[in-house]
């Protein structure tokens, strides 16, 4: 048989009750529907066999969890939440020196690899995350740059092992010299993850002034190359960028460093 619900509506400036409504018709037996109260942020939801329930907003989701500092750190799966969403990026590949043999500028550094993932968790797991750091530029005339360090997410105890793999974002590959620079480096999402890999650019090469830029990543940019003998090159500036190369230019310029890595997770 068919139920009726009549629904009070507000006045929006007062939140005085008006009147009723319109009669609101749910179709159904009546036996089926029951709403058993709950709080102002929980929503309706139904198992599909017409039980309704009050659930929390986005459930199994909380807060946004950021590390923007190279090194090693653990975190907690917080009470409720089965899935992550994890967004992680290798850092920035250091920009090469000036090149005194040939003369040409030094070549910016790589941006580093971005991995974005679906983990499945458990609460109260403890994963660690390693976040790269960027790599040095060239420090004297002709020297090439350094690569930035990988940024990880690992799994690292409690009753969800073996049902994440590790997440690896490679970091960018150093400025050099030569017309054949290293190739770009994919992430590792991992076989029990679902995502993405996003590769870094390529650092721009100087062969007169101004020298190479940084190569960017999915977060943005990389450093500036130096301009001439008196002005330096930049460190990478987005999460993960790549520095900027010196210049030959003068006083051989050395190269900047690349940007440390990033970690989010929702």
């Amino acid at each position: 048989m068919a139920s009726t619900i009549k629904v009070n509506t507000l006045d929006t400036q007062t939140g005085t009750e008006l009147a009723l409504a319109a009669t609101k018709k749910i179709t159904g037996d009546n036996t089926q529907f029951k709403i058993t109260g709950g709080a102002s942020t929980n929503v309706l939801t139904t198992d599909g066999s017409g039980a309704l329930t009050w659930g929390a907003i986005a459930a199994g989701f909380t807060g946004v969890h950021t590390d923007v500092t190279s090194g090693s750190e653990i975190y907690t799966v917080p009470t409720g939440v089965t899935k992550l969403l994890v967004i992680i990026t290798g850092a920035g590949g250091g920009g090469a020196a000036g090149e005194t043999a040939i003369g040409n500028c030094g070549v910016g550094g790589a941006g580093g690899t971005t991995v974005m993932a679906r983990v499945t968790v458990v609460a109260a797991d403890t994963i660690t995350i390693a976040i790269g750091a960027g790599g040095s530029g060239g420090a004297s005339a002709s020297a090439i740059g350094v690569v930035g360090g990988d940024s990880t997410f690992t799994h690292a105890s409690g009753s969800g092992t073996g049902l994440m793999s590790t997440i690896t974002a490679p970091g960018g590959r150093p400025g050099k010299h030569e017309a054949a620079t290293d190739a770009l480096v994919a992430g590792t999402v991992g076989a029990n993850n679902e995502g993405i890999s996003i590769l870094g650019g390529y650092g721009s090469r100087g062969y007169s002034h101004p020298s190479g830029n940084g190569g960017p990543t999915f977060w943005g940019g990389g450093g500036q190359g130096a301009l001439n003998g008196d002005q330096v090159s930049v460190a990478g500036t987005a999460y993960g960028s790549g520095g900027g190369g010196g210049t030959n230019s003068g006083v051989y310029i050395v190269g900047a460093a690349g940007a440390v890595g990033v970690c989010f997770i929702l």
